[in-house]
Order: C-alpha cells, then sequence, then structure tokens
C-alpha cells in the first residue's frame, strides 16, 4: 500500500509541469544600455546567450534572431518578445528567461535640505528612500514634498530620443509612511527638497508664531500644530491674510477651509 502511494506521486511529480521561479524585483528593471544580460532558451544552448552587453543603440544579438532592441523593456517585456520572434518557424513554444547579471550604473543629484547633497552613483532598482538615505536624510528645515526632475527618455522610446523634463512631486508623509518606497529612479534623475514653507498663526492659540506648511493643510489642522485654540478664541471668525497680485487680502474662513504657504492666521478673542 505504501509503494502504491510513493509510486503514485513520483509519477505525479513527473507529469506535473516544471515551475518557473517567480519573478524577483528586476522583472520591473527596465534594461538599458551596458546591462549585462543572459539570455536562456530552455533546452537549446544554441540559441541561448550568456553574459551579453548591451550596446549603446539599445540592442542585443542574438542566435537565429539578430538584432533585437532590449532597451526600454522590462525583463519580463524582453522575454515575451524574445519567445514571439522564435516562434516564427523556429521553435515550437519556447521557454525563454531573461537574467540581468550585471547592472549599468546610474547617476542619481541631490540637492537641497539633505545633510550630504551630492552626486550617487547606484546599480539596479533604486528606490528615493535609499537614495535619500545615503545623502543622510533630509534636516529639520525640509518642506512638505520632493521633487524629482527627469531628463531621460521615457521607457520604450527610440534610442537618442530625449523627452522634455518630466517633474514628479513626492508628498514627504508618503516618505515617512514608506508609501514612497515603490517609486524607483531612473539615471540622472535629479532629487531636490525644498527649504520648508511656513504659515504663521497669530492670536489665541496655545502657542503663537510660525508652523511648517504641508500640503493640504486646514486651517483646523494649521490650529491643531500650534497648540489648538484658546478657550477665549472665536473659532467661527477666524481670518487669513494672503498676498494676492502683490497686494493684502483678509479673508474669513471656516475651520475646513485650505491654507497657503506664506499665509497669516489671526484667530480673535470671543466676545464675552
Amino acid at each position: 500500500m505504501t509503494m502504491t502511494i510513493v509510486a503514485l506521486l513520483l509519477l505525479a511529480a513527473q507529469a506535473a509541469p516544471a515551475q518557473r521561479p517567480q519573478a524577483g524585483p528586476t522583472a520591473e528593471y527596465v534594461i538599458g544600455a551596458q546591462d549585462v544580460l543572459n539570455v536562456t532558451v530552455f533546452g537549446e544552448p544554441d540559441a541561448s546567450r550568456a553574459g551579453v552587453t548591451v550596446d549603446d543603440d539599445g540592442t542585443i544579438d542574438c542566435p537565429y534572431i539578430g538584432r533585437v532592441k532590449a532597451a526600454g523593456q522590462t525583463t519580463r517585456a524582453l522575454e515575451v518578445d524574445l519567445k514571439q520572434r522564435l516562434s516564427k518557424g523556429l521553435f515550437v513554444n519556447p521557454s525563454v528567461s531573461v537574467e540581468i547579471v550585471k547592472y549599468r550604473s546610474k547617476t542619481v543629484t541631490v540637492q537641497g535640505m539633505v545633510r550630504a547633497p551630492g552626486e550617487f552613483k547606484l546599480e539596479g532598482n533604486v528606490s528615493i528612500m535609499s537614495v535619500l538615505a545615503q545623502a543622510g536624510s533630509m534636516t529639520p528645515d525640509a518642506g512638505s514634498y520632493v521633487v524629482i526632475t527627469r531628463y531621460g527618455s521615457p521607457p520604450g522610446a527610440a534610442a537618442g530620443t530625449e523627452a522634455a523634463a518630466q517633474q514628479i512631486r513626492v508628498p514627504r508623509r508618503d516618505l515617512e509612511s514608506g508609501r514612497a518606497q515603490a517609486i524607483t529612479l531612473q539615471d540622472r534623475d535629479t532629487i531636490f527638497v525644498p527649504k520648508a514653507e511656513t504659515v504663521f498663526v497669530l492670536g489665541y492659540v496655545r502657542q503663537t508664531g510660525p508652523i511648517v506648511y504641508e500640503d493640504g493643510l486646514t486651517v483646523e489642522r494649521a490650529l491643531s500644530l500650534a497648540g489648538g485654540a484658546t478657550e477665549r478664541a472665536a473659532t467661527s471668525r477666524i481670518t487669513i491674510e494672503r498676498i494676492v497680485d502683490g497686494k493684502l487680502q483678509r479673508i474669513r474662513v471656516r475651520l475646513t477651509d485650505p491654507v497657503l504657504p506664506n499665509d497669516t492666521i489671526k484667530v480673535p478673542q470671543r466676545i464675552l
């Protein structure tokens, strides 16, 4: 009885299709010039290539099919592309694997309110979190967001195609919560950490003076950052002084209204 069960298990294992390992972080990495790849066509060593470098024009030379565009594709997309090309009268349903064995270095610049600004040479999938950590992290007077300026060509663009500079704004709260971990950087990206903008809170609050502006700041949140309104505050008659087109405006606001950088919030005394 026991031998029969063992035999059945062995037969099932032999009949089951081979499972490929799950894609790792390189599956979403965008291949570029000077990356070094292993291209494996399982069971077909003559169609495979080990240690092939992506040329400056973004292509690699593959047996049977010639030059293939690799730059601008993820490893998974390149696997699909090679499989389709090899299936055209050459092989029946080939299984293709593309592995990055050496990453090209990327130069990323960090400027602004960090402890160690400068250029950093990095390899592979590089997150904004890891680069800021290498720059010594943000200083206490850093603002409420970080701007990534990207000068490179978009993924999939033809070699030599240069896109207009793109700016990506990342809220500081996303950095602190870890949500920004998924943001990966490209070669020549510049990260700028601006100095904190401020809002002044005056009148009947527990701590008057400047507070650091943050995205989505409301009057209620500003009062909370100032320690809260006192018992004598008239929170229904709060005003904001704001410079608009060079002119001072006084605006009656509610607690849910948004606040802008450089606003002055005035909390009057409650009429007794």
